[in-house]
């Protein structure tokens, strides 16, 4: 049996009152921005505070302490592995959307890594554990609802969460929580057999658990109250046979 997945990318739609219409050029600048704010501030938060990265984050930073190779090129080869798989899951390419989605990731972990050398520089490492926990989990908080801001808008995006995004509506009926721990189980994995292998574990703490278990809840949640009249497109994604 074929199948392909069909839904659009090209239309950004707002929900006002009830009628859909399209979002207009600046607004579709305002809400990539501050979806990408609010993922770049918060994964920058997470990387200061230094009490656990992200799931594929963590993974990557024990494949490269197992390796020795740079943690970039990890987290890179993650972005084109995802980008390969929601194309092999739409059965099609959509070149302009994948490109977009790769140049996230360079400008992406660029930002990053500027806040979180401020951040640092600030002594957010530094504070006491309870005072840097509260901060990690605020910074996982912040990547959910900039997670959410960007699968709404499907404009670009990291292509993690463009492939988290698709398999929730196809496979867990939206349910972001669902989808999101699915996701990280990989990364969890990985980091798991590097353990197995070299004894060593880093960059796993209480903020790595707390994102697994908890960071789909939030993107659900701000699906609903962060810019929640930003329609998400792939509510109604249809397959075709």
């Amino acid at each position: 049996m074929n199948t392909k997945v069909i839904y659009s990318r090209g239309i950004f739609m707002y929900n006002e009152h009830g009628q859909l219409r399209r979002l207009s050029s600046h607004e579709i600048v305002i809400y990539f921005l501050a979806g990408l704010l609010f993922n770049t501030f918060g994964n920058g938060i997470t990387v200061a505070a230094n009490m656990g990265s992200a799931p594929w984050t963590a993974s990557a930073a024990n494949l490269a302490n197992l390796t020795g190779t740079s943690i970039s090129v990890f987290l890179f080869f993650y972005g084109v592995f995802a980008a390969t798989l929601v194309c092999i899951l739409q059965r099609s390419i959509d070149w302009p959307h994948v490109i977009g989605n790769i140049i996230f990731v360079v400008a992406f972990s660029s930002i990053i890594g500027i806040v979180s050398t401020r951040l640092t520089a600030l002594g957010v490492g530094t504070l006491p554990i309870a005072w840097q926990t509260i901060i990690d989990f605020i910074g996982v908080i912040f990547i959910g609802f900039g997670v959410s801001i960007t699968q709404r808008l499907q404009f670009i995006l990291h292509p993690i969460d463009d492939l988290t995004n698709l398999t929730r509506f196809m496979f867990f009926r939206g349910n972001a929580a669902i989808s999101q721990i699915i996701n990280f189980s990989f990364p969890m994995l990985i980091s798991m057999i590097v353990w197995a292998f070299s004894g060593e574990l880093v960059a796993i703490n209480i903020g790595t658990l707390f994102s697994f278990f908890f960071q789909g809840m939030f993107v659900g949640y701000a699906d609903h109250h962060v810019f929640g009249h930003l329609a998400h497109k792939l509510n109604n994604i249809k397959v075709s046979h």
